[in-house]
């Protein structure tokens, strides 16, 4: 984008000119810190967004958004690497008692289970070929993906029948390229099971535990299934996201592009089944499917390495802090867990940081304590 157009736009916001459209744009790059890649100095960034900051709308409930958000998108910008700059300052002195015992945030990382049983933890592992099964080759690219290869023969039984598992522990996330080209997006403490050339009986198909957002290549002739604890997603060739987290009472699946088919299930049984459209969420509990027009980067924002909270309830956004920061979670009082959150900030950035920004809303307090954070009032 062009530095000048940037720069433009964010003086229409300010001075309330903007047009509808323009207006989306800069709170885009505001709340998911998708900034223009402009050559704009540190300082004059961060006055352009302190001042935007007070003409964001406010809300009802409790938000992160002004400074925070703000900030993020500042840090996203600069250092490329997703770390939160944090501009709050008249709770120095909250951040500090924090930060004595700060936590660094995940990175990426997971632990490949070969048919065999062996293990190759990816994050030590050197790029090149780390395996080779069968007819299907198994490499680690320079940017720490896994990437499955079929070899000339397509029809290798032994590698039909066997089973490899991708796990992502508290604090890890990873990326999955099966055979078919398929790309996968796995969050932290998830898992993804399957064969090493992905057919089953003429049939894609993959068993995840956790959250992961798939990309999958078309292909009529074979659809793609997801199972998940309660119940499946079959494709043809589409952009979705599934959260089936163990500790969740609901599997979600929201879609971005394309067509799905949800089914739900019980004891190995399919009950249920709807059509996802684009920018539709099934949210799949007790054999019931309830599905509903959502804002699909919300699903998808732990992948562009974001926290994004809507109406969301302390005890949730808590469970993604143990999640990403591999620590645990208890409340001072059982109330504490049904307090309200709405905002969005970086996940790159340390403990200390994501905990000042939701201190700041004056919802909860926090106490670390070695890989216990404390919620209190």
């Amino acid at each position: 984008m062009d530095q000048q157009y940037a720069k433009e736009l964010l003086e229409k916001y300010k001075s309330g000119q903007c047009t509808a459209e323009e207006k989306e744009q800069v709170e885009n790059w505001i709340t998911f810190g998708e900034f223009p890649d402009a050559e704009i100095s540190l300082e004059e960034l961060e006055d352009q967004l302190d001042a935007m900051s007070n003409a964001l709308p406010l809300y009802k409930e409790r938000r992160l958004w002004p400074k925070i958000a703000v900030a993020a998108a500042a840090a996203i910008v600069i250092f490329s690497v997703g770390l939160i700059y944090y501009s709050g300052q008249s709770n120095k002195s909250k951040q500090t008692t924090i930060a004595f015992n700060d936590i660094a945030p995940g990175k990426q990382g997971a632990t490949l289970t070969l048919a065999n049983g062996s293990q190759i933890r990816l994050s030590t592992a050197s790029n090149g070929e780390i395996a080779q099964q069968s007819n299907v080759k198994i490499t680690k690219s320079a940017k720490g993906e896994i990437i499955y290869q079929l070899g000339s023969s397509k029809n290798d039984q032994s590698a039909t029948n066997s089973l490899n598992t991708l796990t992502t522990a508290n604090g890890e996330v990873y990326t999955l390229i099966l055979p078919d080209n398929s790309k996968v997006w796995m969050n932290a403490a998830s898992s993804i099971s399957y064969t090493p050339m992905l057919m089953d009986k003429g049939v894609r198909r993959v068993r995840l535990e956790g959250e992961a957002y798939f990309e999958v290549v078309k292909d009529k002739a074979h659809p793609f299934i997801v199972e998940s604890a309660g119940q499946k997603v079959e494709v043809l060739g589409t952009h979705f996201n599934v959260n089936a987290y163990s500790d969740e009472s609901s599997v979600i699946t929201t879609l971005l592009e394309g067509s799905v088919r949800v089914t739900s299930e019980k004891n190995g049984i399919s009950a249920k089944n709807v059509m996802l459209k684009p920018n539709q969420q099934s949210v799949t509990a007790a054999n019931i499917i309830h599905v509903s027009e959502v804002n699909t980067r919300e699903a998808v924002a732990w992948k562009n390495g974001l926290f994004y909270f809507n109406n969301t309830a302390i005890q949730n956004v808590m469970r993604q802090v143990e999640r990403w920061y591999d620590v645990k979670v208890v409340y001072e009082q059982p109330a504490l867990k049904d307090e309200i959150l709405s905002g969005s900030v970086s996940r790159y950035g340390n403990l200390s940081k994501l905990l000042a920004a939701i201190e700041q809303t004056g919802a909860v307090k926090f106490k670390i304590e070695g890989k216990v954070i404390k919620v209190t009032q």
